[in-house]
């Protein structure tokens, strides 16, 4: 529902906070997935599974046989299906951090009449021309008529995996990204930043620098720095020998010299360990426990079956003491170069 909205009133919450439901866009392109398009229908089943237990669980789909054919495949894996919702739109691919919409929600202070939530259709142009992404662009727009929320279209290139919140006015993002000129090369920092800020009501933004090696999306922060509360981050570090290990630690340095949150401290910033490297058919894949997805009452994190998996899985059931921290088999999407929090989008309760 296009209308006009002043986002000054709206923020986007963090995603530890109250979810009505998550987005997913079902793998519907065995092409794609290189030979093992069944391991990564498992991993959606399973995570749809999981999410259907807490919350609504918002899956595209191009056609009606497929939305049957799907259905069935949640069945068998015990979804609860009663809190599944299926949209019948088309996709390129099945990253919905990046080509779903971002909601942002109505500020305590705002005028009565607004209403509580607003949906941004950023522009999509797959990591800078990578892929086709004619489809995906489109989905906001399309998904829209269900929610009936004011849709307002920001007008810039931008994906949801390069954005974190914390939901009381910080911002991580990557240098890498927002400041390719394969996004917006007309906008320059402060511009960016401008546009941030009314976007997702935040007031500061902090800037890290380089990704991970063989991330194609150039640098998303969702594997690199998570905020696990408003005055806390959790980063990936790795030992001396690993081709991240330049890049994470001048992250982790500029990390340490940040303030933020309600008070205005210096940030606590935890670490997650890196599994080892690791590679399919050939290409150095950008592995991470990093990209975890916060949904309610539980954390889904991606694990690679090596001996950092519960390292891991510890740390952040000890960042997550509510929650039930759940391992979910990671390989499978990485072979893509991307995990669990890019295939998701969370949808706030209001």
């Amino acid at each position: 529902m296009t209308a006009p909205v002043d986002l000054r009133h709206y923020s986007m919450p963090a995603e530890w906070q109250p979810h009505r439901g998550t987005i997913l866009t079902w793998p519907h392109r065995p092409e794609i997935w290189r030979g093992i398009h069944a391991d990564v229908e498992a991993v959606f089943a399973r995570l749809a599974t999981e999410l259907s237990r807490v919350e609504e669980v918002h899956i595209n789909v191009p056609h009606a046989a497929y939305r049957d054919y799907a259905t069935r495949v949640l069945a068998r894996a015990g979804a609860q299906l009663e809190h599944v919702t299926w949209h019948l739109v088309d996709s390129d691919d099945v990253w919905a951090r990046d080509h779903g919409p971002i909601f942002v929600v109505k500020r305590a202070d705002a005028p009565a009449e607004l209403p509580p939530m607003a949906m941004l259709d950023w522009e999509f142009n797959a990591w800078g021309g990578k892929f086709a992404s004619a489809l995906d662009n489109l989905i906001p727009r399309q998904i829209n008529n269900y929610f009936s929320v004011p849709l307002v279209a920001p007008g810039l290139v931008m994906e949801g995996g390069s954005l974190e919140v914390n939901g009381v006015g910080d911002l991580l993002t990557t240098e890498a990204v927002l400041l390719n000129t394969n996004r917006n090369p007309q906008a320059e920092r402060g511009q960016i930043e401008a546009a941030l800020r009314l976007s997702l009501g935040v007031q500061r933004l902090h800037w890290l620098g380089a990704g991970l090696e063989g991330d194609d999306t150039d640098g998303h922060i969702d594997d690199i720095a998570r905020f696990v509360a408003e005055d806390a981050i959790v980063a990936v570090a790795a030992p001396v020998d690993h081709p991240d290990h330049e890049a994470l630690s001048a992250n982790l340095a500029r990390l340490r010299q940040m303030r933020g949150g309600t008070k205005d401290r210096p940030f606590r910033v935890g670490t997650l360990p890196s599994p080892e490297p690791i590679a399919f058919r050939g290409e150095h894949l950008p592995a991470s426990y990093a990209n975890f997805y916060i949904a309610n009452g539980i954390v889904l994190v991606p694990i690679f079956f090596q001996k950092a998996d519960n390292e891991a899985l510890a740390l952040l059931q000890a960042m997550f003491p509510d929650r039930r921290v759940i391992g979910i088999d990671g390989r499978p999407l990485v072979t893509q170069y991307g995990n669990i929090h890019c295939v998701t989008q969370q949808i706030p309760l209001v």
